[in-house]
């Protein structure tokens, strides 16, 4: 059994502790199966776009360790069914509730999502995030990996993209089409201690989601957030390597059916649809391609 294998191991289990080993993680993982994933496969393509993250920062770390308050897991905006321990640190408290400005509301008929909101707290240690830390090997193997992953989603990067930037892909089912984002950059100190300054860079209420592998690896699922226009919808996922190599995914609820050149700016895309009401994966489908990113050379 190789590593890969060994880490899928880690999506069957219920609620291991904060640090397992790969062993543990595989042979509770062996009573469960996955469930069945549906969806049409779609034609989809891969685009270059980002999105504006806007919010208060503070520049602390991690409060000390605790035991955190139950989660309110929000709007059925993903499934919410993975079974990973949260960090154990007390939760922040919400300041509002999500509340989309007049200027760029929902798409019409659809429902503003009730999302507490909180500050957002930037990881003392910079990163700056592109491809450029990847190997041409290890994005070559990304790109073969994660359509692999997703059988029931027919997902592809797109000819001629270019990932200077970030390799992304759209994810087209029965829903609507979504995308997926792919970044990395290079940290210095252990695993424990960068995910632990970063721990709430996204701005969530409850700590997120973390599996702590037994080589060191830290894979961290945060909550999904609301953002503006059109009620945009993202979901981070964040893979603290052991070798120093932070890589990020970030999930959204639009792709590019929802993007147009922007005839102001030469070479940028600016949003023009509102993009699909849900994210287009569960966490477990999500979470799968976080731990493919962790056997990944």
């Amino acid at each position: 059994m190789n590593i890969e294998d060994e880490l899928r191991g880690a999506l069957h289990v219920a609620a291991p502790p904060p640090t397992t080993t790969l062993e543990a993680v595989v042979k509770r993982g062996r009573r469960r199966v996955f469930a069945q994933r549906a969806g049409a496969a779609l034609g989809v393509v891969a685009v270059v776009a980002g999105i504006g993250f806007s919010a208060a920062t503070l520049n602390h770390a991690a409060p000390p360790p605790q035991q955190a308050d139950e989660p309110n897991h929000g709007p059925a905006t993903v499934e919410h069914g993975l079974g990973w321990p949260r960090v154990v640190t007390p939760a922040q408290q919400p300041y509002s509730t999500w509340t989309p400005a007049s200027s760029a509301p929902p798409a019409p008929g659809r429902a503003v999502v009730d999302v507490p909101m909180c500050n957002t707290r930037m990881a003392t240690q910079e990163v700056v995030l592109s491809t450029e830390p990847f190997t041409a090997d290890f994005t070559a193997r990304l790109l073969e990996r994660v359509p692999r992953e997703l059988p029931d989603k027919k997902i592809g990067n797109a000819p001629g993209n270019s990932v200077l930037q970030a390799v992304e892909f759209d994810i087209t089912d029965a829903g609507g089409t979504g995308s997926l984002r792919v970044t990395g950059g290079r940290f210095t100190g252990t695993p424990q201690a960068y995910a632990d300054d970063a721990l709430w860079e996204t701005g969530d209420c409850e700590p997120p989601k973390r599996l702590v592998l037994s080589n060191g690896t830290i894979v961290q699922l945060h909550a999904v957030r609301p953002f503006e226009p059109f009620q945009s919808l993202v979901q981070r996922l964040s893979v603290f390597r052991n070798d120093g190599l932070l890589v990020q995914l970030e999930l959204r609820n639009f792709g590019s059916p929802d993007l147009a050149p922007d005839p102001k700016q030469q070479g940028q895309w600016r949003r023009t649809g509102a993009g699909r009401s849900t994210l287009p994966l569960s966490e477990e489908e999500f979470s799968r391609l976080g731990l493919v990113v962790a056997a990944t050379p």
